[in-house]
């Protein structure tokens, strides 16, 4: 990696969990600062590339709303989602 590329990591490393989680999830827009970083846009991308392979879009939040939990993958009841790794 260039100077740049590991100054843009490590920029992407101090954020914190809860945004960066938001942020790559969808569920909420970054700021500009962090929109623009292309180490973000990398993990934005392959994010959301994993969700949209392998999670049921009915298991994920939606735009602006938090994400759901309380889901039931192990048991595997009549309410769990029909896929999904959450």
């Amino acid at each position: 990696m260039d100077e740049n590329t590991v100054k843009s990591l490590i920029h992407v490393l101090d954020l914190e969990n809860p945004d960066l989680w938001k942020w790559l999830t969808g569920q909420e827009q970054p700021p500009e600062i962090v929109s623009s970083n292309p180490v973000f846009l990398a993990l934005h991308k392959k994010v959301m590339t994993n969700l949209n392979k392998h999670a049921a879009p009915k298991t994920r939040a939606e735009a602006g709303q938090p994400w759901v939990k309380g889901w039931d993958d192990f048991k595997r009841g009549r309410d769990a989602p029909i896929s999904g790794n959450q």
